[in-house]
């Protein structure tokens, strides 16, 4: 019965938490992706996973946890950017790039020096959902509450920023600042995303379901909603395929995310054809 497929995997406390947790990290990636999506900021979530990955490692060698350690550097990374966007006179993606790989290389070497570093290596890199403990959801849960506060109190003024700087900058509005905050929240969403989906995929969990969004809606606040519950839906579902199918759970959810997408493609093309047959009609 369809009820016994649903309640079976909620009967393993491991896979409780698992869904507790991607259902957060979902939200959590839906609210700032929207962001990222408007602002154009796709690689800076792709370099701030990739800085995150050499975070871990040092927390590995040092026995920090590894969430304080990601954080930490990719929270560095953010405000690195914007400082030679400003100081240095270079673009973001320049700024990233040097940022970025060098970190992720220091990363490398660091776990090549750690014994038995494979196991740890591919849990960062393709993330292990199903071995999120209690004391990581306090994390999940500490984040989505803290970047939620954030975005409460700055939004109206992260919307003007993110869709006229030029005049939020003339409009006495701390640009600098917002552009700032903005990237340290985007630095706590991809940390904890790492978590579910690995530093290779965190930038799918982050961008995908805004993006499918975004080809419905440019309102930011419907934009946000509808990101959500795609996200919620690729997570739940990517799960349970998962469960039932001995997938690794992370990938499977990022597929689930680009089926959305995909789909969403088609049925904005075929939104878009109807009232051009509609008006081919009345004109014969």
């Amino acid at each position: 019965m369809i009820s016994d497929w649903f309640l079976e995997p909620l009967q393993f406390s491991f896979m409780t938490r698992a869904l507790i947790g991607t259902s957060l990290i979902a939200l959590l990636s839906a609210f700032i992706g929207t962001f990222v999506v408007l602002k154009g900021l796709a690689f800076i979530s792709d370099a701030i996973a990739h800085t995150a990955f050499s975070g871990m490692a040092v927390a590995l060698l040092l026995g920090w946890n590894l969430n304080l350690g990601a954080l930490l550097l990719g929270i560095f990374t953010a405000v690195g950017v914007t400082f030679l966007n400003r100081t240095a006179k270079l673009r973001n993606d320049t700024a990233l790039a040097i940022l970025f790989t060098g970190a992720f290389a220091l990363g490398i070497i660091l776990m090549a020096t750690m014994p038995n570093f494979a196991g740890d290596l591919s849990s960062l890199l393709l993330g292990s959902v199903l071995s999120i403990r209690v004391q990581e959801l306090y994390w999940i849960i500490a984040a989505f509450i803290g970047v939620g506060i954030m975005l409460k109190v700055t939004f109206h003024h992260l919307v003007f920023v993110a869709f006229d700087p030029v005049g939020a900058e003339a409009a006495g509005i701390p640009v600098v600042w917002l552009q700032t905050l903005l990237m340290i929240m985007i630095s706590i969403a991809v940390v904890v995303s790492i978590q579910a989906v690995g530093v290779v995929l965190v930038m799918a969990l982050l961008i995908t379901p805004a993006a499918t969004a975004a080809l419905f809606t440019r309102n930011i606040l419907k934009m946000m909603g509808l990101a959500a519950s795609l996200g919620l839906f690729a997570s739940w579902i990517g799960m349970y395929i998962a469960y039932y199918v001995a997938a690794p759970p992370g990938a499977t959810i990022v597929v689930v995310a680009t089926l959305q997408f995909a789909l969403g493609l088609v049925i904005s093309y075929l939104r878009q054809q109807q009232p051009l047959n509609t008006e081919g009609r009345r004109s014969s």
